[in-house]
């Protein structure tokens, strides 16, 4: 075949290139799994990462097996290469780390100590540095002071897997073995799960993941929960273990709970919710907090902020009953005078003073990025409480207060009142209360009209990147109503 091919129909000439000799290699290889493994032992290294590569997306289990063994680099991101997960190459990786780790002396060729299953938007390769955590020591402080001498199997450094891990509701037969295989192999590997998030298990479940784990490694816990209050406490005790941990997020499912009209928790419950939020003191690193679906008393609340060590850079408390004594403790808490996101949506404020609010928002304004309230139904006469501290918010990138009942006049002075933003990306606005008839109905001129007039207000404040004004959502057809460049109506007023 030639080597320059012309199109006829473009008369372009594409250059046709042939495969290298490595290339033409790792074919050969992959063809013959008992050439390819015999070959591993001679074969340099600086090959092992493309054969590796198309062996694993080839299925070719036998050779992934013996790859992962004789792997000569310190770090192997397998994780990166799982863009679907496949049960037998899981398996053949899994198995490739067993033949390490039982071998009685350390390996001439496997050099592996860090084995990532976590899926991270970054290159596969180039690997050959092998550095991410590839300095992994299983000698003790006490060991290196004694200056022990060990054999060749004990100077081996201990081997680490990182993954990052999501549970629901059921756990799965690859769920189960994963746990089980990580179990049975605590002494001799170390499971580092950096993010986990558990749907709707069992406490019972739970526990089982915990125990093949060390939860002081854990950085990032998302639980999903339908739990009692009894059953958090008893769960607080792995809480505090979680020392590393910098991101907590806790949402209750209880649809009980869920409600924002909902009470605080029972006087039997008093126990129960102080021992959970008294483990918060343990945490030290902790730094976003979410919480969705609970409520406090007012007590409990300031025990929380109280055990809060770090200054929080995340503070999301949504679909919770709040009091007036809660928006003052959160004024008065220091670790929330330099948030960077506050999100309260879906906390009815209409009946509460939220001058405290102001208080928390004028501490933070030199660092405050996003501030959502979504869904509080705030009033006119309570939102230009907030206005002069908004204002001083220059660094805000984005604010949502969707769903809440302000008049055109309302929104025309908070435009006004941030003329200073010029960060803001994304603005979310309700539509005014004028475009709403005595029932409730929208009426989609005045909708159209309105809405049209606040945003020739704003552009001539400033230039808007996104904003949007919506309407609450409509009860028949549960869409609203939302104006950016042009009127969306929902689906009645079609």
């Amino acid at each position: 075949m030639s080597f320059l091919e012309v199109s006829p129909a473009s008369n372009r000439m594409d250059i046709w290139t042939p495969p290298t000799l490595e290339e033409l290699s790792r074919q050969v290889l992959l063809k013959n799994e008992a050439l390819a493994i015999s070959a591993l032992e001679n074969l340099s290294k600086m090959l092992f990462p493309a054969l590796f590569k198309e062996a694993f997306s080839s299925r070719c289990t036998r050779i992934v097996k013996a790859m992962v063994a004789a792997w000569p680099f310190p770090y192997l991101p397998v994780g990166a290469l799982m863009n679907t997960f496949n049960s037998e190459i899981f398996h053949a990786v899994l198995e490739g780390l067993d033949v390490l780790l039982t071998q009685q002396v350390c390996p001439m060729r496997g050099k592996l100590r860090v084995l990532d299953f976590r899926r991270m938007p970054r290159e596969f390769w180039p690997i050959q540095a092998g550095t991410e955590d590839g300095n992994c020591s299983a000698e003790t402080g006490s060991d290196k002071q004694a200056g022990k001498r060990r054999s060749r199997r004990e100077l081996r450094p201990r081997m680490k897997v990182r993954v990052d891990l999501y549970f629901r509701s059921q756990l799965k037969e690859e769920e189960m073995y994963f746990l089980q295989w990580a179990q049975q192999r605590k002494g001799s590997l170390q499971i580092c799960c950096d993010n986990m998030k558990i749907v709707l298990l069992s406490l019972d479940k739970v526990r089982m993941v915990l125990s093949a784990f060390k939860p002081e490694h854990i950085k990032v816990l998302e639980l999903n929960i339908d739990w009692s209050w009894c059953t958090l406490a008893q769960f607080s005790t792995y809480l505090r273990e979680m020392r590393n941990l910098h991101t907590l997020s806790l949402v209750n499912f209880n649809m009980d709970r869920l409600s924002s009209c909902c009470p605080p928790p029972r006087s039997d419950e008093k126990k129960f919710v102080q021992k959970f939020v008294s483990q918060f003191s343990r945490i030290s690193s902790l730094q976003h907090l979410y919480l969705c679906g609970f409520s406090f008393f007012s007590e409990h609340m300031k025990l929380l902020l109280r055990n809060l060590k770090t200054p929080l850079e995340t503070f999301s408390i949504t679909h919770c009953h709040v009091f007036h004594s809660h928006l003052k403790d959160f004024a008065l808490c220091p670790s929330l005078h330099g948030l960077k996101h506050l999100d309260m949506s879906g906390v009815l404020l209409c009946n509460v003073c939220i001058l405290p609010l102001s208080v928390l928002l004028e501490m933070g304004a030199d660092r405050l990025e996003t501030l959502e309230l979504q869904g509080c139904r705030i009033k006119d006469s309570q939102f230009r409480e907030l206005l002069p501290a908004l204002s001083q918010c220059s660094q805000l990138t984005k604010v949502n207060f969707y769903a809440n009942d302000f008049s055109m006049n309302l929104l025309s002075d908070l435009l006004h009142h941030t003329a200073n933003m010029n960060k803001m990306t994304m603005e979310r606005y309700p539509a005014p209360r004028e475009c709403y008839d005595r029932w409730g109905h929208v009426s989609r001129d005045t909708f159209s009209q309105l809405c049209s007039q606040l945003m020739d207000t704003l552009r001539a404040i400033r230039q808007p990147k996104r904003i949007s004004f919506a309407t609450y959502i409509c009860g028949r057809c549960f869409q609203c109503c939302v104006y950016d460049q042009e009127a969306r109506l929902c689906s009645c007023l079609q």
